[in-house]
């Protein structure tokens, strides 16, 4: 994780906990009693008592099933990586793979972005847990908007025969971004409170995914004394895309009660969307002077996409 994304979870971890501490204090911050209505209280029939502890009790209950709407926001540390190896031109006498190569564009990236959205769920509390607090049982779905774009560059030459008689120009360009993600995930946990519940979450997640790639190669003539001249063979490619890419999606959080119906969370989760190959002709162009040798008619890209977030979220019960 980038250094953004680390601060931001010191600082997630710290309101949350401060939230933890303070919920059960303000709970108990109830006005004291006068004296005369205590002394009547304990002169009273242990069966006049007991409903008032028992609402005592249920006030110190917090509700765990139902629905909840909210929102949260974070921040995604994206890994975009992009790897070209299928554009090129060779000139004729000059076999492929042999004494004429091609130049990869490759890249890849750690961008920290700001990420926000909204989220609905519903949750049921059932029985004990082997450690001893109640379960809690849920299904959860969210939206979220992110910007994290990678790109890269790379222009090069390429000699071939005596005395670099014939060179190749290569200038290519891509990119990859990564813009909003959406889930919907299953949810487990254990109340160490019953206020707090510790939690995992996994699930299948959703992403769009825009690309481009640009192309442009040129056979030079050198022949001294002249200077190097297009010879009339090139090749060139553009290439642009947009895909919803489905994916994988776990991680783990705690989530407390603030106010009554009010809860607060911090969460982390790993999301991978896997590689995919996506496919775009070249265009070739043979000049009568030198001509072609096996020219590529497809440029291959293959491209990775996964991130992680650390968010901090409200929801409200309903």
């Amino acid at each position: 994780m980038g250094a953004v994304m680390k601060r931001f979870l010191i600082s997630g971890v710290g309101l949350l906990s401060a939230l933890m501490v303070l919920e059960p204090a303000l709970a108990a911050d109830q006005p004291a009693q006068p004296k005369r209505e205590r002394a009547a209280q304990q002169r009273a029939p242990a069966q006049q008592r007991a409903p008032a502890q028992q609402q005592t009790a249920s006030q110190q209950s917090s509700n765990w099933s139902g629905g909840q709407l909210g929102g949260s926001n974070g921040v995604s540390s994206v890994s975009n990586n992009f790897a070209e190896p299928g554009a090129f031109v060779c000139p004729s006498a000059f076999a492929f793979g042999s004494t004429c190569f091609e130049n990869l564009l490759v890249f890849s990236g750690h961008k920290s972005s700001y990420t926000i959205g909204p989220f609905v769920g519903w949750r049921w509390q059932v029985g004990k847990s082997p450690v001893g607090g109640p379960v809690v049982l849920g299904i959860e779905a969210d939206w979220s908007w992110k910007k994290a774009e990678t790109s890269g560059f790379l222009g090069a030459t390429s000699c071939f025969g005596v005395g670099c008689s014939l060179l190749r120009t290569d200038a290519k360009t891509g990119s990859i971004k990564q813009s909003w993600d959406a889930s919907i995930r299953g949810r487990l946990g254990v109340l160490v409170t019953p206020w707090t519940l510790v939690y995992g979450t996994g699930g299948v997640a959703f992403e769009e995914v825009t690309g481009s790639f640009a192309y442009n190669g040129v056979i030079l003539s050198c022949v001294t004394p002249s200077p190097c001249v297009p010879s009339g063979t090139s090749a060139s490619a553009l290439a642009n895309w947009s895909d919803t890419r489905v994916g994988g999606t776990g991680g783990v959080g705690v989530e407390t009660e603030v106010w009554r119906g009010v809860k607060a969370r911090i969460e982390y989760r790993y999301t991978d969307f896997g590689s995919q190959t996506k496919n775009f002709p070249v265009s070739t162009i043979c000049g009568t002077s030198f001509g072609c040798n096996t020219p590529s008619g497809v440029v291959s890209i293959s491209t990775r996409e996964s991130f992680h977030t650390v968010r901090v979220g409200l929801g409200v019960d309903f």
